[in-house]
């Protein structure tokens, strides 16, 4: 039988490991105290420091400067070693929790340099520091909880793979919306349309396009969830725990199946999130590979009479800003802010159309999203042997 400090390395490894491929809400009894804010720590400590460093200006210069910045490390240090004696730890002690008296000495203690160092209202400059200070906390307390950081590494690395994979899913997804989108693109009015669009409403159309979008992909994801939290022996779980921290200590065939907790509430948007980010990557290239095409294929083929039949209306014609003359073979080509509209229009829209044949289509979803769900029931499968092996026995 492992002993209990064998256990709690092996828990810490595997907390880790879930941290890293941006699913910290898979750790048991995940809280701010003992995992966000500990995480946060070198951040926070760095900002302090900064902030002491350049609370300092003009106001003194030489010796008396540097006295008064050894005058503020030491009202830091100070707090720390007050801050840790009261928490009933060693003076410099490497806080295991962090919480109400922690984050305190964060927000406040950058005061004193500001206040000894101010050129101004000393009120001022100190709310203004405890108000940046508190924001910088709020951003932080989001990004380490959710491990924004570790799971846009991990979508990135989605990115590389799925690159390689685009001729695929060119072939698979492309000729139905080269097909649906073509006959938008020699539209006139769609022309017209793009000749009339400020910038500013053409942002909020395509902010439109992703946020519907976006609703779709999030409506897929939902399903998936629960059913990938499932295994019914492990046997099924042995292999998904490859070369993880857990592989060592996964329970043999006969013992009883796998009764690992139903996903808490965070814990499933945790999932969803990773899957969201993951589908919305699919779908991003997607949209730009149509995007690309429209705009080559509309240098080859619009020629600038063409696009001035297109957008004119009376006597007002387009107006030619953003246009870029590309002589190719001997013939002039005109790159315009109207065909860069109307192909990102087609691409965003090609996108939509793509999330939604992804959710509605089962062949698509079999295709597409195998990939992209095998990563996450890898780690939905180290949670099980994690709550059998390692939370049950620390």
């Amino acid at each position: 039988m492992r002993n209990l400090v064998t256990a709690m390395t092996e828990r810490d490894r595997c907390e880790r490991w879930f941290v890293r491929r941006g699913l910290p809400h898979l750790i048991d009894d995940y809280t701010a105290t003992d995992d966000i804010f500990t995480r946060m720590a070198p951040f926070l400590a760095g900002v302090v420091f900064l902030e002491f460093f350049l609370a300092f200006g003009d106001r003194w210069t030489g010796w008396s400067q540097a006295v008064a910045f050894l005058g503020g490390i030491a009202a830091l240090v100070g707090g720390v070693v007050l801050v840790n004696r009261i928490r009933g730890r060693r003076s410099f002690q490497l806080p295991d929790d962090i919480g109400v008296w922690e984050l305190a000495l964060y927000v406040v203690l950058p005061i004193v340099p500001t206040v000894i160092g101010s050129q101004g209202s000393a009120v001022d400059n100190a709310v203004s520091v405890v108000a940046f200070n508190l924001v910088l906390l709020a951003v932080g307390y989001v990004v380490t909880s959710w491990a924004l950081i570790p799971m846009m590494r991990w979508s990135f690395g989605q990115v590389r793979r799925q690159v390689t994979d685009v001729a695929n899913l060119a072939m698979k997804s492309l000729p139905t919306l080269l097909i649906f989108s073509a006959f938008i693109f020699i539209n006139a009015e769609m022309w017209q349309v793009a000749n009339d669009f400020t910038l500013p409403l053409f942002g909020m159309v395509m902010l439109l396009l992703v946020g519907i979008g976006g609703i779709f992909i999030f409506v897929s994801v939902r399903r998936l969830t629960v059913d990938l939290a499932r295994f019914s022996a492990w046997g099924d779980v042995r292999p998904r725990c490859a070369n993880t921290p857990v592989e060592e200590i996964i329970p043999a065939d006969d013992e009883p199946a796998p009764d690992t907790p139903p996903l808490v509430r965070r814990a499933e948007w945790n999932v969803n999130l990773l899957l969201f980010v993951a589908q919305g990557i699919q779908v991003l290239l997607v949209s730009l590979v149509i995007t690309t095409f429209y705009v080559v294929f509309g240098l080859l083929t619009v020629r600038e009479e063409t696009l001035l039949q297109w957008t004119t209306v009376g006597e007002l014609t387009y107006e030619r800003d953003w246009a870029v003359d590309i002589a190719i073979f001997g013939t002039d080509l005109i790159f315009t802010r109207q065909l860069l509209l109307v192909a990102l229009f087609i691409g965003m829209f090609s996108g939509l159309n793509f999330a939604v044949q992804v959710i509605t289509d089962d062949t698509y979803r079999e295709e597409f999203i195998a990939d992209m769900t095998a990563e996450v029931r890898d780690a939905l499968a180290v949670r099980a042997v994690y709550h059998r092996r390692l939370v049950a026995t620390t």
